[in-house]
This record gives C-alpha cells, sequence and structure tokens, in this order.
C-alpha cells in the first residue's frame, strides 16, 4: 500500500486538554481538617466530564482521540512549555481546549504557544466561558481557530467532518453552534447548541484518563466510601438566579432516563468505585424520575453511596423524596442558600425563602443527611443588615458551610446588567476569595463592609468550630 493511501486510511487524530485547577477560594468549615475554618481552593480532583463526553462522542465518530488532562495542575503554576510538548508530541490533526473563566489566560497562552511551534494545526476552543463571549474570546486570541459553543458532543465532530474534507470556508456557517475565523473575519451562529436526547450519548470516555490518579486523590474526600467517582444525570436549570451562568448547559432541563442513569452507576461499581457524586445542576427537579432512579438503585442492590456536591434547592425538600433517596444511598447534601434575607434572594430571583431553608434542614437533619451550605457574600441587594441576617442564619442552623464572594460572570444575569463596566477586566481577577479586589460590589455596601463581613463570617466559623 502506498504512504498516499495509509494517510488515507489513517484515522484522524484529536487531541484534547482539560482545564488546570484553578477554581476560586472559599472558606469552609470541616469536621477533618480539624474543626478548623480554612480557606481552601475549590479544586476537584474528578474527572472533567465536559472534556470526557466530547472524547466519547468524537471516538463514537471514528476519531482517533487522545487526552492531555491538566486537571492536577495549578494554573498558578502551569507550565505552558511542558503542556505545548506533551500535546505535540502525541502528533495531533487538531486541538481541542476546554476553558472557564478563571482558566481561560492559560488557554490563551498555551493556543499562542501550540501556534508558534504547529501553525497548521487547527485549535478549537470549548467550555462555559467562550459559549458565553464567541466573540470577543476570538478577537481576543488569535491562536484560537473556532470555537464550540454549549454542549459540543454532536457538534464538535460535525465541524470536524467538515473541516478535514472539505476545510474552512464560508460554507461553514451552516453548522450550529460553531464560531470561526475565516479570511480576517469571525463567521458563523453563535447560539449555543444544546442535546436534546441525553440517552442516546456515550458514557464519558473515562478510560482516555488516569484513571489510577484520580482513584488516589478521591481517597482523599470526606466521603463514607472510596474510590469516588462523578456523573452527570440531567442537564439544564430552569431557573433564573441572577448571580449564575448557564449558557453551557442551557435552561431548559433535560434529563437521561432513569434505566440509562442506573446502567452507568452498574458500570461504574463494576469498575471499581464505591461512591459517586452527582453533578447536575440540577438533579431533583424532575422529582418523579428521582423516585424511580431511587427505585432502579435499590433493586439493583448496589452497594453505593451518593452525594449532591453541587447543590440542591431547599424548595425541592419533601420528607418523602428526602427518605427515598436516602434509603437509595444518598447521604450527603449541600443547599444553595445564599443569603440569609429574604429581600436579597428576592433580587437574585432565587424563588426561595429563609423559612423553606429552615424547614429543608430540619427535614434532612433529621432523616439523618450530612449537611452543607452554599452562601455568597456581596449579592445584588446586600447591605450591611442583610448580610447580618446571613451570619445570623450560618450560627442559628449550626451546619458546615461554604461561602465566596459574588462575581458577575459571562453569561450571567448579572453580567449583562453591569454592561461595559465589564470590558476591560482582565479574566485572571476573576477569584471569588479575593474580597480585597472584587469585581462587583452591591449598591448598598463598600468596600470595607464587605470586607468587614467577610472577617466576622470567618470570626463566627471559627467560634461555632469551637462549640462543634
Amino acid at each position: 500500500m502506498s504512504i498516499f493511501k495509509r494517510l488515507l486510511k489513517r484515522k484522524r487524530r484529536v487531541v484534547l486538554v482539560t482545564s488546570p485547577s484553578s477554581f476560586p477560594t472559599a472558606y469552609v468549615r470541616s469536621n477533618t481538617y480539624p474543626f478548623s475554618m480554612v480557606p481552601v481552593v475549590m479544586a476537584t480532583p474528578l474527572i472533567p466530564l465536559g472534556p470526557a463526553y466530547i472524547a466519547a462522542s468524537l471516538e463514537q465518530a471514528g476519531y482517533d482521540v487522545k487526552v492531555a488532562d491538566c486537571t492536577f495542575m495549578d494554573q498558578n503554576k502551569f507550565d505552558v512549555g511542558r503542556v505545548k510538548d506533551a500535546v505535540l508530541g502525541l502528533n495531533p490533526d487538531a486541538i481541542g481546549l476546554s476553558a472557564l473563566t478563571w482558566t481561560i489566560p492559560s488557554a490563551y497562552e498555551l493556543a499562542e504557544a501550540l501556534k508558534d511551534d504547529s501553525p497548521d494545526t487547527p485549535v478549537i476552543l470549548g467550555g462555559p466561558h467562550v459559549s458565553a463571549l464567541p466573540r470577543r474570546t476570538l478577537k481576543e486570541c488569535g491562536a484560537i481557530d473556532a470555537a464550540i459553543l454549549g454542549e459540543g458532543e454532536r457538534t464538535f465532530p460535525d465541524f470536524l467532518g467538515h473541516l478535514f474534507s472539505k476545510g474552512v470556508g464560508p460554507e461553514m456557517e451552516g453548522l450550529s453552534g460553531v464560531a470561526f475565523r475565516h479570511g480576517g473575519e469571525i463567521l458563523g451562529d453563535t447560539e449555543p447548541v444544546y442535546v436534546e436526547d441525553l440517552d442516546a450519548l456515550p458514557d464519558p470516555a473515562r478510560h482516555l484518563f488516569p484513571l489510577s490518579e484520580y482513584v488516589k486523590w478521591s481517597k482523599n474526600f470526606e466521603a463514607r466510601q472510596t474510590p469516588v467517582a462523578s456523573m452527570i444525570t440531567s442537564r439544564g436549570c430552569p431557573h433564573h438566579c441572577t448571580f449564575c451562568t448557564r449558557v453551557n448547559n442551557g435552561v431548559r432541563h433535560r434529563t437521561r432516563s432513569p434505566g440509562n442513569v442506573v446502567r452507568e452507576m452498574v458500570e461504574l461499581k463494576e469498575m471499581g468505585f464505591n461512591e459517586v457524586q452527582i453533578v447536575d445542576d440540577n438533579f431533583t427537579h424532575d422529582r418523579k424520575r428521582v423516585h424511580e432512579i431511587c427505585t432502579l438503585i435499590r433493586r439493583e442492590g448496589l452497594d453505593l453511596t451518593f452525594q449532591l456536591a453541587n447543590g440542591m434547592r431547599v424548595d425541592h425538600v419533601t420528607q418523602g423524596l428526602m427518605e427515598a433517596m436516602y434509603d437509595a444511598g444518598f447521604y450527603s447534601i449541600h443547599f444553595g442558600v445564599e443569603s440569609g434575607d429574604d429581600r436579597v434572594l428576592r433580587e437574585i430571583r432565587k424563588g426561595i425563602t429563609v423559612d423553606q431553608v429552615r424547614e429543608a434542614v430540619r427535614i434532612t437533619r433529621d432523616i439523618g443527611y450530612e449537611l452543607n451550605l452554599f452562601f455568597v457574600i456581596g449579592l445584588p441587594g446586600s447591605t450591611v443588615e442583610s448580610e447580618g441576617s446571613t451570619l445570623a442564619l450560618m450560627e442559628e442552623l449550626g451546619l458546615p458551610v461554604t461561602y465566596s464572594v459574588c462575581t458577575p460572570y459571562p453569561g450571567s444575569p448579572l453580567w449583562d446588567q453591569m454592561g461595559n463596566e465589564m470590558d476591560e477586566v482582565t479574566w485572571d481577577r476573576f477569584d471569588e476569595g479575593d474580597v480585597a479586589d472584587p469585581l462587583y460590589l452591591p449598591d448598598g455596601m463598600t468596600l470595607d463592609e464587605l470586607q468587614e463581613v467577610v472577617d466576622r463570617a470567618r470570626a463566627l466559623q471559627s467560634s461555632m468550630s469551637e462549640k462543634t
């Protein structure tokens, strides 16, 4: 066979690069380290499911897929040269980068380094940041050739098929959810695309990731059982919180069927995992489906425990639902409380009340759940008085708390409200824990007052931990 024919037969290789772990600092009271309130970097050692789903869809479409996994790298110590050499050493025909807002600086730096060494290799970016700001992102980084917007399991293979068969041209504008660079212009459809039939997606390509490293990392979890895996059972959230960005998964709640969900749980157990973090945006939105999932878990006799680490809405809590989940192995719930003031909760369109928080805590604590409460300091409408109500609620409930400082992320209603105030903001400032240099101050507070609230929260949590 000639060299030309062998090249035609060779699968196109796509190398996917995951984001380094650089997440906002939050203050967490933990019963493990030891009974103290400490600032921690909210890094996750779980396999990044977004890239893992993309990898699986590319494999299904016939591509040779490799992953350069940067999850265990700290963005503040991100070695661009090392990552570039690793990626190009895999001989890619195309490179897919994934980035969040706080990791976009390293994505830009890596894209530029890759283009310097391999100018003809296409670099494609995905993730929530570029989904929210496609044109701005491509203008800011000339080394990025195209962007996949929203959920890319169908869009990315379609784009690559067109790219490899016909090259880049104006006819690509017919592809949904793709922005691209051509002839000095940025063209394409800048509306994100979302997958409707989640059951039709292949399971995440976990086999392409260093499973032994994730297993080792997961043994550090505050978990009833290890190793710990993660999974997604639904996408999208129909609620309208002003500080939340949902551009990457959309506002329409789409679900996997209970049978499809439990099938993957069985496979995770067979892979050696004993606990699962469900990282849906809104797992309990369809409570009938959750009941069905719990019934199937019990019917399978699955010896798994479950956490809802991404949060659950307090207005979804009922005695029957929480008992069914507990009986199926759910034991750890994070509630998104955000504020202890009803007026602020209305201002941010959270759709809950403080009394609902108290009732949800009462029901779940009585059943036996381990609880953690999410709060955000400096939300729209906040004042010193409303933050005092938040601190009082923390003290009243006496539970572990995670809190951060309100930050307007691209794609959120709060970002849109800020208008051109955000035009000159550099992406390296997106750190919810840096109260000395916040990106947002509510009209009712000064910077000194915001700092004082954080200081009071720290002191309160220290006092509470001593009583534990």
